[in-house]
């Protein structure tokens, strides 16, 4: 990685060293010390965060890295600790793009298809002009983690020309996946950072993130499942996830709300007043906008491209769900359907049903699981049979039966968290 950051800093520096008087002025525009507003945004499945991010991306009062760039600040921080704060941010974009191999496209321009990457160059070139203007201050100020931040946003800022509104911004951040560890530090260096969860229709957000999970196996071994070294647990993962993802961080409740993925869609300007209003922004009519640097963010959706609001993508879906799946959900979730407003069986708002249907239904194995059993079966054990690897294929049976149980155990203890009154949903803005 420090290789990679040092060959894209030597082929941009010659350009780089050029800091012209605009980017230090430019950079005089961001009072980093006074940066301290802070919002992260997390996702419950596919709910649209990255929606959510692309929405913000234009408007005067906040700064930003694009797409999910600087979801791995606080890791890189921590794991090269004793990278000074210059090395530090050169560094970053390279271990960014490491983690997240798709940042390429995103973070520095390597390649000629990068539609929303900037140039090195551009990048390279505001580092020195924030060092211009605070490269004196003493190594404990400059190496603090805080600064760290605050810096790698200000930086950013400066290299894609953008001239703040404020000149203490609010920075907003991409956790994502939800990190009790994350959101503690987050907190700590910024006590009144803001977290918001992008949901969706349990429904469809299960379905979707079952898919979404199989794809990126199917991507992590270029489609040879056969070649895999262990055996795929999507359906137990999947559920796994998103019944841990539906509460807020441990004491973060009143610094906590929620988006939905379908009004975000639906009603994108209302939601996104409402979310201004919570963040102590202006609306600007920016905000339903979906740009990365102020370009149009264009996505495909079932291979039609869109940019921004699709009504059509905000139906209920569950290829992946069948009726049992479904009734199971309705019964294990239904303060989420309740919390955020999604339709559900009338007959489910009694208790004593809702047990029922838990109870009638716990056995039974979920769609989701037959079809990773037919995954399991037919693309990893029968074809090592035939590559000579009887021990590999004869533990199939074994680990579905023990996923089988993992579930069972899953849905019995949510129901008792349940059904008892102890989960706390997140609460919409």
């Amino acid at each position: 990685m420090l290789q990679s950051a040092y060959r894209s800093y030597s082929g941009a520096y010659p350009a780089s060293r050029a800091v012209d008087l605009d980017k230090v002025e430019l950079a005089r525009e961001y009072d980093v010390p006074g940066m301290n507003r802070a919002v992260t945004i997390c996702h419950w499945g596919r709910s649209g965060s990255l929606l959510l991010s692309s929405y913000l991306d234009s408007h005067p009062h906040i700064v930003m890295l694009p797409y999910s760039a600087s979801e791995s600040i606080y890791n890189f921080f921590e794991e090269y600790e004793f990278l000074s704060i210059w090395e530090k941010l050169i560094a970053y974009p390279a271990y960014s793009a490491l983690k997240k191999k798709t940042e390429g496209d995103f973070f520095l321009r390597n390649n000629p298809s990068g539609d929303f990457a900037i140039e090195p160059a551009d990048y390279y070139g505001a580092v020195h002009a924030l060092f211009e203007i605070y490269g004196s201050e003493p190594s404990i100020w400059l190496d603090a983690r805080r600064r760290f931040f605050q810096l790698v946003h200000a930086v950013y800022g400066v290299a894609i020309g953008r001239r703040p509104g404020d000149p203490r911004p609010l920075m907003v951040h991409a956790q994502h996946y939800m990190d009790e560890k994350l959101a503690a530090r987050l907190v700590e260096d910024f006590p009144s950072a803001q977290f918001i969860h992008t949901i969706r229709d349990p429904i469809t957000g299960i379905d979707s993130w079952f898919g979404r999970k199989l794809e990126m196996e199917l991507y992590g071994c270029d489609n040879r499942l056969d070649l895999m070294p262990r055996y795929l647990d999507i359906a137990v993962a999947t559920m796994i996830d998103l019944l841990a993802w539906d509460t807020p961080h441990r004491g973060m409740e009143s610094r906590t709300r929620a988006i939905r993925f379908e009004d975000m869609h639906v009603a994108p300007e209302a939601t996104m007043r409402r979310l201004a209003d919570w963040l102590g922004l202006s609306y600007q009519p920016c905000l339903v906008d979906s740009t990365w640097n102020g370009i149009p963010y264009v996505v495909q959706v079932r291979g039609v491209p869109a940019c921004g609001a699709n009504p059509a993508n905000a139906k209920r879906r569950s290829k992946n769900l069948d009726f049992i799946d479904r009734m199971l959900i309705f019964a294990l979730m239904h303060a989420n359907f309740t919390e955020w407003s999604y339709p559900s069986p009338r007959a489910m708002r009694k208790r004593w049903v809702r047990l029922c249907v838990i109870a009638l239904l716990w056995l039974v194995p979920t769609k989701m699981e037959f079809v990773t059993a037919r995954l399991v079966l037919a693309k990893q054990a029968l074809p090592r049979v035939s590559n000579g690897r009887i021990r590999f294929a004869l533990g199939a049976p074994f680990f579905l039966l023990t996923r089988r149980l993992r579930l069972m155990w899953l849905v019995a203890k949510e129901a008792r968290r349940r059904l008892s009154g102890n989960n706390t949903v997140i609460e919409p803005v």
